[in-house]
């Protein structure tokens, strides 16, 4: 069967066609850079009009797009910006008076389990019997704890990039100041020892999920002169405090002119990449192991299994190169920006 899974987070709306049988085989994923996560760093969020209509073209454009792939049911899910928003009805409605399909809003826990079924799709963490998962949106961070491809513990939590960057920094146009980073390192550091969330102490490999990922990911290999199938799965925490370093004392004019940065993202990236490292100083990792296999693999993925109740399978293709990419690396002795901060109290 074709699946068409449409993914509609705070800062984007991403569309997954993949082919379900006795394997997951992707045939096609695109994303639009449609943020209407705008409001999340309000007590009460409301989805603008505008947000909304938005969101409505650029589902029916997927929609529109995916016909081309011959895909025979829609699954299109919501997550943080909708699942928190007063107006999360009317959301709703459009999308079913637009598309004529239901949308699902998903709660914190369905998206960490989804997204913990998509991470158990990549080849890549196929080796290890034990990791966590950080996946970084623009409303919620997601930690999930996976061991002999079981689920130990998994949540959702209000630490998205959009929401922190409102909430805490003065102008998001602005260089950062340093009591703003104190500020979201002791709001990441809070929020998930008040969840109850424990990372493993004799286990230090952290996968990692999400846009900064993946824009940090970009940003490198092209200043390396890489095609994005030569850059590599390992973001180690040296090149994140790089960037976090760099992006944090530009204005977002600066930013945009980094080659492979989305003008979209410029706002946000330094409150993102500071989220990923206090994550990683808290869970002893020195890298990220860096995967795309999030919530619309785990949506796609579930239609493989037999048993609602089971637990996600690796997948059992042969494992990929994981050497770290290091060559031309630039470095600098950034640590006092970031290691001993996230234990300030």
């Amino acid at each position: 069967m074709r699946l068409g899974v449409i993914d509609i987070g705070s800062n984007s709306i991403k569309l997954l066609v993949a082919e379900t049988g006795s394997s997951l085989a992707i045939r096609y994923e695109t994303t639009w850079e449609t943020r209407i996560g705008g409001a999340l760093g309000t007590d009460q969020p409301i989805l603008t009009s505008k947000s909304i209509q938005n969101a409505c073209k650029a589902v029916k454009s997927l929609i529109d797009e995916a016909s081309g792939y011959d895909v025979e049911k829609f699954f299109i899910a919501a997550t943080s910006a909708v699942r928190d928003a007063g107006n999360r009805e009317e959301f709703i409605d459009a999308i079913h008076q637009t598309t004529g399909l239901k949308l699902r809003v998903l709660t914190g826990d369905e998206e960490a389990a989804y997204i913990a079924w998509g991470i158990s799709t990549d080849s890549v963490l196929a080796q290890y019997q034990e990791f966590c998962l950080a996946d970084l949106g623009g409303g919620s961070l997601e930690l999930i704890h996976v061991r002999d491809r079981k689920i130990m513990a998994k949540v959702s939590l209000p630490l998205g990039a959009i929401r922190l960057s409102m909430q805490l920094l003065d102008d998001m146009a602005q260089p950062m100041k340093s009591v703003e980073m104190r500020k979201i390192i002791r709001r990441v550091r809070n929020t998930v020892e008040e969840s109850g969330f424990r990372f493993p102490k004799d286990i230090n490999i952290l996968a990692g999920t999400g846009g900064a990922l993946t824009v940090a990911r970009a940003v490198r290999a092209n200043w390396l002169g890489q095609a994005e199938d030569q850059a590599g799965n390992s973001l180690s925490m040296a090149y994140l405090r790089f960037l976090y370093v760099e992006l944090a004392a530009m204005t977002m004019d600066e930013r945009t002119k980094i080659p492979a940065l989305p003008e979209e993202r410029a706002d946000i990236m330094p409150a993102a990449l500071l989220i990923l490292l206090t994550i990683a100083e808290m869970a002893g990792a020195s890298s990220f192991i860096y995967s795309s296999h999030n919530l619309r693999y785990g949506i796609a993925a579930k239609y493989l299994a037999d048993d609602e109740a089971s637990g996600p399978e690796f997948a059992k293709s042969p494992l990929p190169d994981l050497s770290v990419e290091r060559r031309n690396e630039k470095q600098q002795d950034i640590n006092s920006a970031i290691r001993g901060a996230p234990g300030q109290n």
